[in-house]
Parts: structure tokens; C-alpha cells; sequence
């Protein structure tokens, strides 16, 4: 009779991390697909003097926790484990399910987790680098198999739970209401740690796209990209980095492809927002470039001793401040978006004071004959180059200061909408 898989939960995003791991195994390995976003790995485990050696196959599917039914199916789990007897660790389980970030399966249909199998010290060595856990139907195991919770109310008390963020996704005292979906409740704006985790993290991904764009201005160009995995890992910033943030970290200098490089640079103006909420930057005029060096040394990148201290106090502008400013980006994206779409001149002057968003104050901007000016120009007579970059510019800005006011949970996510 064929077993259930056992399925890993981690809220480390590593699949280049376990492709290495099992590789160093030595022996027959086999892998289908990239290395940080392959499909299937098989190696073959020793099992004996004189015995064959046994199969193990693993699965991994990016689209599987990078697609949008992810958060609905991790509180389906809750809900799951919520039916549960009370147990000493519930509590704990039910915190932890909403950290979860990552997932790899086990393809392996004749793996009893009670037996002495060696392919499970390889399943428990996976699930210790990814300081995950595995589930089973009716239980939630720790990385050395010991039982976390089961549909029987056991628990073991050396069952070692993995380390959750400082910041939880669930707040301890809101667990019996994780299994409810909140589609329809008000997200309130972040925290100012979580703007501070969030900014430094937009800090090591843009970096990170600079090292690809001009590697060769770096003596190092992997080695620092790998200092900042560490400043990522010694600050413990892991949890805050988006699936699709932990590939650009994660790929080797050199193998970035080029889209993913200019999405992740471009994150450097929204960067510039958080920077400003913080009061650690000010932010140039609406159509001119932030400076990078001056960020990633206002966020104290790759210094741990830096980033712990801004880590310990983070203070954010006033809510009016902070309206204002959401104010003055709605108005410049739409005014680039509306152009966009009809590239013609427009009275923009008139358009502030009676706008359907409810006026913004046009003195911050600049303006020639009445409309938006892009450097020395009006917008229709500004090179095409400039307005497509201060476009940029503006969505990236207008994605920060909505994500700042409590548009969405993941930053990728924000509305942006004119």
C-alpha cells in the first residue's frame, strides 16, 4: 500500500540551498530543471553493505507558494490543525502555519517516517536547512521527526519548533481567528520595524541588480553578493524577502536575466520612499533619480552593527505627512499614465483643484504652460527617454507610498492603480 508524501513547510525560500545540500551527498543525482528553480530531484541513498542503494525523489514548484492561492490554502491548514485536541504546542502550530513561505514535497510513496529508513535522515537533513517542518496527514512534525501536533493531542515536549519572525504574520493572541479569511477586513498600514525590514530589504535587492548590471566595477561581484545573504540572515530578515526577491538574491552573478535585473533596480525609487518615511533620506524632486550609495548607507547595508541599531529604533513621519506625500505621487503617476495614453498637452494646474481624488498642491510640482514639467520641459515636449523614465519613477514611488498606507500586505501586491 502506497504511504502519503511528506510534505516540507519552511518560511525560507531555498530551493538553490537544498539542490547544493543534496548534491553534497555524494553519489547518483539527478536534477530536472534549474538549479534555483528546479522541478525534480532524485538521488540515491545507501542502505546497507551489500544492499541497493534506495530512491529518494523530491518535488518543488515555484508556482505552487508563489501564486495567489497561497495564503488561502496556509489558513486552510490552520483551519485544519485548529480541529485539533488542545494540546501544550497548538498554539505555536497554528503561529507558525502563518509564517510559512516555502514548500517541497517528497515524492517517495514507500517512506515510513516510523521506521529506521536511512532516507529519512536525508528528508530531516533537508528540513533542517530550511529550519522547516513536515507534514503528514493528522500530524505536523520538527526536523528530527518528533511530533510538533497530531490529530490525537499528542505533543512531544523536545519537539523543536523553528524560529518565527519577530514580527509574526498572526499576532500570538489572534490565532483562533487566523482560520477566517480576512478578504473583507481593512489591513492596517505597517509597522515602522516592518518599514525598516522592508526598506533594507529593497536596499539588498536593488543592490543586488546593480552588482549584475556593472560587475565588472566589483573585485568580488559574488562574494558580495553573498556578504548580503549573511547581513540578510545576521539581521534576520529572511521572512521579509518575497519569493521572487529571494531568486534575484539567491542566482550567481552572471545569471540574472535581464528583465528580473531592471525590475529589481527600478526597486531602488520605492526604496527612496520608505528611506524618507523613516527619516533617514530626502527624496529628490519628483522627475530625478534617487542615489543608491546614499541609501544603502542611510539603511546600513552589509553592516550588522548599523542595521541592528536602526533595527531597535525605527520612527516613521506623521499620517499627515505621509498623506501628503500619497497625495503628490497619486497625482504625478496619473498625470504620466494619462499621458501615456493621450500625449497631449493638458491644463494641470486646473486638473489639482478639481481632480476625482479630492485636489493635491500643485506648488510641488513644477510647471511650464500650465502642465507637468519633466526637467526643462513641459511633459509634450520632454525627450521620450525622460518621461518614460520619470514613468518609472513614478510607479515605484506610488507603489511605496500605498504600500506605506496599508494597501496590501505584500509589497509586490500594492495597488497602484490611477
Amino acid at each position: 500500500m502506497d504511504l502519503p508524501p511528506i510534505c516540507i513547510f519552511s518560511r525560507r525560500i531555498d530551493p538553490r540551498g537544498v539542490a547544493q545540500l543534496l548534491r553534497s551527498l555524494g553519489g547518483d543525482f539527478q536534477m530536472t530543471g534549474p538549479e534555483d528553480d528546479w522541478q525534480e530531484i532524485e538521488v540515491q541513498v545507501p542502505s546497507g553493505f551489500l544492499r541497493r542503494p534506495k530512491p529518494l525523489k523530491f518535488s518543488h514548484d515555484a508556482q505552487y507558494y508563489d501564486g495567489p492561492r497561497w495564503p488561502r490554502q496556509m489558513l486552510g491548514m490552520q483551519g485544519y490543525f485548529s480541529q485539533f485536541p488542545d494540546s501544550p504546542r497548538k498554539a505555536d502550530a497554528l503561529r507558525l502555519i502563518a509564517t510559512f513561505r516555502f514548500s517541497i514535497s517528497v515524492l517517495q510513496y514507500d517512506l515510513d517516517i516510523h521506521t529506521a529508513d536511512p532516507r529519512l535522515q536525508v528528508v530531516f537533513a533537508v528540513c533542517r536547512h530550511l529550519d522547516g517542518v513536515f507534514f503528514l496527514p493528522g500530524s505536523l512534525y520538527d526536523a528530527s521527526g518528533k511530533i510538533i501536533i497530531d490529530c490525537h493531542g499528542n505533543s512531544e515536549p523536545e519537539a523543536r519548533l523553528p524560529q518565527m519572525p519577530a514580527v509574526p504574520d498572526t499576532p500570538a493572541d489572534q490565532e483562533d481567528a487566523a482560520t477566517e479569511p480576512a478578504d473583507e477586513e481593512e489591513l492596517a498600514p505597517p509597522t515602522p520595524l516592518r518599514v525598516m525590514r522592508r526598506a533594507m530589504v529593497l536596499a539588498a535587492v536593488s543592490n543586488r541588480a546593480l552588482i549584475e548590471n556593472e560587475a565588472e566595477k566589483f573585485d568580488d561581484p559574488d562574494g558580495t553578493r553573498e556578504r548580503m545573504l549573511a547581513w540578510i540572515e545576521e539581521l534576520e530578515l529572511g521572512d521579509e524577502l518575497e519569493p521572487e526577491e529571494w531568486k534575484v538574491l539567491q542566482r550567481p552573478v552572471g545569471t540574472l536575466d535581464q528583465q528580473a535585473m531592471i525590475n529589481a533596480m527600478w526597486r531602488v525609487e520605492g526604496l527612496g520612499v520608505l528611506a524618507w518615511a523613516l527619516r533617514l533620506y530626502e527624496l529628490p524632486p519628483y522627475d530625478q533619480l534617487v542615489s543608491p550609495p546614499d541609501l544603502y548607507d542611510a539603511l546600513g547595508l552589509m553592516s550588522s552593527e548599523a542595521g541592528a541599531s536602526l533595527l531597535a529604533s525605527p520612527e516613521l513621519r506623521s499620517q499627515d505627512e505621509l498623506n501628503e506625500m500619497n497625495a503628490h505621487f497619486l497625482a504625478f503617476h496619473w498625470r504620466l499614465r494619462n499621458f501615456s495614453i493621450r500625449p497631449e498637452p493638458m491644463d494641470f494646474v486646473q486638473f489639482s483643484k478639481d481632480c476625482w481624488f479630492g485636489g493635491f498642491d500643485v506648488s510641488r510640482f513644477r510647471v511650464i504652460a500650465g502642465d507637468l514639467a519633466i526637467g526643462d520641459a513641459a511633459i509634450a515636449e520632454a525627450p521620450e527617454e525622460a518621461v518614460e523614465r520619470a514613468h518609472s519613477t513614478a510607479m515605484e514611488r506610488h507603489l511605496a507610498i500605498n504600500w506605506l498606507s496599508g494597501y496590501s500586505e505584500l509589497y509586490s501586491e500594492t495597488d497602484t492603480s490611477t
